[in-house]
């Protein structure tokens, strides 16, 4: 039976889509005319309004794919090296969580882990996950990726030192998103890890943070399959996904105009 949000999704994307196109045109007619004026207040202004950009960017995501039904919601399915992924990933996020003030690490991932699932949904589920760590652990604080695999099945569990979000629970409704961020990101990575025949948990200690810990079956290639991972995803139409995905707890200076071109 279709529900409300996946009838009038798709408009609400429509709109989303609309307006973010409006906001790149204006934000790619106004950067030279900024950088020829090298004044550094001005190249702030510019900064948070790529941040804008970014997170309109990410919304629009976040409601198209939970508005897909079900039997549209597809995996692009290929062998693949999850713990490849799940560096390459890392390599990216470290610096950028730097920026934050967080200490991000990724523990467990040595060696190969091969399985089988969607590459881009995967980061996207994990970028997901990090973007609440890093929010969680605030400036100062710790926040990692830990690999285990063992019996079939493989545990990412990401964590944070902070003092913690309020717990996440069953988000009933998609478009109920928090003051704190929750809502959207999180059922995003829920449907992702269901998508792949897995499950995801939180738990939150005030003595240890918060962990959310996705489970998923190893399913090996067959034989003599490549393993392959990706590097990146385009539903940003050529944004950078890590970005986009942290857009919402990154300060505004990962957006300067000379940290996107490089």
């Amino acid at each position: 039976m279709e529900t409300s949000f996946e009838r009038f999704g798709p408009l609400l994307v429509e709109q989303l889509r609309e307006q973010t196109g409006t906001l790149m045109a204006a934000v790619q007619l106004i950067t030279p005319v900024i950088q020829e004026r090298q004044e550094a207040k001005y190249e702030q202004y510019l900064a948070m309004m790529n941040q804008s950009l970014y997170r309109l960017l990410r919304l629009t995501n976040n409601v198209e794919f939970a508005a897909l039904p079900s039997e549209l919601a597809a995996l692009g399915t290929g062998p693949l090296d999850l713990a490849e992924l799940c560096r390459e990933l890392c390599s990216q996020v470290i610096p950028l969580a730097g920026l934050a003030g967080v200490a991000f690490q990724l523990d467990g991932a040595e060696g190969e882990l091969p399985t089988t699932g969607d590459a881009a949904l995967l980061r996207r589920m994990l970028l997901n996950l990090i973007a609440n760590a890093i929010r969680a652990a605030g400036r100062g604080g710790q926040a990692g990726l830990r690999l285990c695999a063992g019996r079939g099945r493989v545990r990412l569990t990401v964590w944070d030192n902070g003092p913690g979000l309020p717990a996440p629970g069953d988000v009933p409704d998609v478009l109920t998103v928090r003051p704190d961020g929750i809502g959207l990101g999180l059922e995003v990575a829920r449907r992702v890890a269901s998508l792949h025949g897995g499950v995801l948990v939180f738990d939150h200690q005030a003595d240890r943070g918060g962990r959310a810990e996705v489970s998923l079956p190893l399913r090996p290639p067959a034989a003599g399959a490549t393993l392959r991972t990706p590097v990146g995803y385009d539903i940003t139409g050529g944004f950078s996904p890590v970005l986009v995905e942290l857009s919402s707890v990154l300060p505004s200076e990962a957006f300067r105009a000379r940290s996107l071109e490089s």
